[in-house]
This record gives C-alpha cells, sequence and structure tokens, in this order.
C-alpha cells in the first residue's frame, strides 16, 4: 500500500543555527531507502528569509540570508542488500550583522559557513518486517569568513567523516514503518587567518590591523532520529518523527593568536549552543491515481528568551509544511513549501541589547524522482 511519499517535509527543513539549538539546517532523508527496486531523486529548495534584528536605535537588519540548497538520493539493490547515496546540506551559518563596532544597529556578527554532507548507506532485511542500515558520511565544510565587531576571520574549508547506524520495523500492508537513526558526534578542525576590526567600548581599545592565525573547532553533536507512518484509513497516512541534536556539548570555537595577549582574549569565538528537540506531525492523502498531498506541523523548543551569544537569533521555532506530487508512469514530481514562525529572543551579549521579535522564513521546494 504506497500513499503518499511526499513532498515537503522530506526535502524542506525547518532548523538552522536561526531555528535550532545549532548550525543545523538539513537532516538525513533515508526515504529513498526503502523504494522498490532503483530509485533516483533531485530536489532543490530556495529559503526566503524575514529575520531582522533590531539594535539600539530601532535600526532593522535584516540577519538571516536568503539561501538555497539542492540534493541528490540515488539507491540500488544488490543481492539483499539496499545500496544507497544521499547528498545533503547538513548544516549553515548565513548571517549577514552590521557589525562596525558603532552599536547604532545590530552587532550581529556576517557569516556565509555551508556545511554540505555526503552519505553512502547499506540496508539488509532481517527476517520479514526488520532492516538494518548503516553508512559512513563525509561532511565537507566550505572555506567562509566570519566578520564580528571584534575583526574578520578568513576560515579554511576541511571535511571529516562519521558513521550511521539504524533499524527499521516495517508492514507495508498498511504503509508501517517506524525507524530509528544514530549519529555520533564527531568535529572538524581547521584554520585561518585574523584582522582586527577599530573597536572601542569601556575597559577596551582595539586598533584595526592586526594580523594572527585562527584555530577553530566545529563540533558536530550527537544525533537520535525516530521516523513513523503509518496508513490511518485508505489513502490516508500518518507520519511522525522527533529528532534530537546534543547541541550543548558540540561547539563552534575559533582561537586567535596574534601576539597581542588583549587581542586574543577579545577575539577568540565560542558558541552557545544548547540541545534541541524539533517534533513533527503530518498526514498524506491520495487524491487521485496521480495527485497526492501532505501537510505537517514541527515545533522546536528554544533555550530561553534571552542569551549571551551574537549568533542566537530565536527562542525556538514553529513550521508548518504543506506539498503536492504528481505521479506519471514512470516519475513523481513534487513541490513543497513550509512556513516557520522564529519564537522571540533577545540577546544580551554586549550593551544595548539586540532584539529579535516577530520573525518569519518561507522555504519553496521542488523535487522530481523516479524508480529505475
Amino acid at each position: 500500500m504506497k500513499i503518499v511519499q511526499t513532498s515537503a517535509a522530506v526535502f524542506i527543513c525547518s532548523s538552522s543555527i536561526a531555528f535550532a539549538g545549532g548550525f543545523e539546517l538539513q537532516t538525513l532523508d533515508t526515504s529513498a531507502m526503502y523504494e522498490n527496486g532503483g530509485f533516483a531523486s533531485f530536489s532543490t529548495a530556495k529559503l526566503n528569509s524575514k529575520l531582522y534584528g533590531v539594535g539600539a536605535n530601532g535600526q532593522k537588519v535584516k540577519t538571516l540570508r536568503d539561501q538555497s540548497f539542492s540534493n541528490i538520493a540515488l539507491k540500488a539493490d544488490v543481492g539483499a542488500f539496499n545500496l544507497g547515496f544521499a547528498t545533503y546540506r547538513s548544516g549553515a551559518i548565513q548571517m549577514s550583522g552590521s557589525s562596525d563596532g558603532t552599536f547604532t544597529g545590530s552587532y550581529a556578527p556576517s557569516a556565509n559557513a555551508n556545511l554540505d554532507t555526503i552519505a553512502f548507506m547499506a540496508r539488509y532485511p532481517v527476517g520479514d518486517n526488520f532492516s538494518v542500515l548503516g553508512g559512513v558520511k563525509q561532511n565537507n565544510l566550505d572555506s567562509f569568513n566570519l566578520t564580528s565587531i571584534f575583526g574578520s576571520y578568513d576560515i579554511k574549508a576541511a571535511a571529516n567523516t562519521s558513521y550511521i547506524l539504524g533499524a527499521a520495523f516495517s508492514m507495508p500492508e498498511i504503509a508501517l514503518r517506524a525507524e530509528v537513526l544514530f549519529q555520533p558526534s564527531s568535529k572538524i578542525t581547521t584554520s585561518g587567518a585574523y584582522t582586527s576590526a577599530a573597536l572601542v567600548m569601556p575597559g577596551l581599545n582595539l586598533p584595526a590591523g592586526i594580523a594572527g592565525s585562527v584555530a577553530a573547532t566545529l563540533k558536530m553533536p550527537e544525533m537520535l532520529t525516530i521516523n513513523f507512518q503509518t496508513g490511518i484509513a485508505k489513502d490516508t497516512l500518518l507520519t511522525a518523527s522527533i529528532h534530537q541534536a546534543k547541541w550543548g556539548s558540540s561547539q563552534v570555537t575559533a582561537n586567535v593568536t596574534s601576539g597581542n595577549a588583549g587581542v586574543d582574549a577579545v577575539a577568540a569565538v565560542t558558541s552557545a549552543f544548547s540541545d534541541s528537540t524539533r517534533y513533527s506531525i503530518g498526514l498524506g492523502r491520495k487524491f487521485t491515481d496521480n495527485l497526492s498531498g501532505s501537510i505537517s506541523y514541527s515545533q522546536e523548543d528554544g533555550s530561553g528568551s534571552t542569551s549571551k551569544s551574537s549568533f542566537s537569533m530565536s527562542n525556538g521555532s514553529k513550521a508548518i509544511s504543506a506539498g503536492l506530487k504528481y505521479s506519471l508512469e514512470k516519475m513523481d514530481i513534487s513541490f513543497g513549501v513550509s512556513h516557520t514562525m522564529f519564537n522571540d529572543i533577545t540577546v544580551n551579549a554586549i550593551t544595548p541589547n539586540l532584539s529579535y521579535r516577530n520573525n518569519s522564513a518561507t522555504t519553496m521546494g521542488f523535487k522530481i524522482s523516479t524508480n529505475l
């Protein structure tokens, strides 16, 4: 009983540094591993931000950048094994503050960091209803620039590898599948260059142009994901998921060595991420032999209405997603939209405070897939 293997929820996500405990953007999607026979898909989405930070003078600065990302998924059967390949943007820090040291606008940093992941997976059936899944993934950090009130950090590209473990219970006759995925913590280490910016504030007079080196670490959190679906009526599917990430023990740090102890102390970067859990629930419905749709709701609580980290842009979020899928003889075409509403937060890392109120973002996407 194949009902709706949907649209928006599969490739449009609702978490990033603005929405979650850390900088996660997309999560690993294993749905291709359960397709019959060979399978291939391509999806692309664009996030349009309406997330603004407001400084002391009331000036609104669009802090979360608009961004686009694309995914590929492939699956093939080799004997009893299902082999899969997937790409996705697992993390992003895309910010556009106005860190000019005057504190009249937004002192949020500016950054353009992307973390793209490639995953290779294998699934093996154990009996009629159970299967186990394992794989390896490579996280690729692009080179990027971070600019804060303390200066400019040019960070080099780097990568690391980790593993994936999972298990699933399926009853295809009622479209039931319960899947558990575990991804351990890992870290990326890299380096770069630093140049100080002119900054005058109580107890600190930082001159511009002091050069130094940067040693940076990005820790990826331990993740546990539970995905569930079941048919609840003819042509109707219930879906649910829980995604936990231990960001509290997975921070981003950048230590500066310039030969000037005062500069090195203030220029050091340390994030203040907290553990996060995202819950989602949805319904899929097959309207005709060719047309099906889905709707889902997700929620992720924040860690508090105030933060001492200038990277914070929200205190959790809520999102509503909807999608349509049109099926041809050997091809499915899906369209989806997700609207995320961010909970308010006040950042008090430096006086004056920086506030984020009544913000949102809308992601629209397109997916094309085929059974080979």
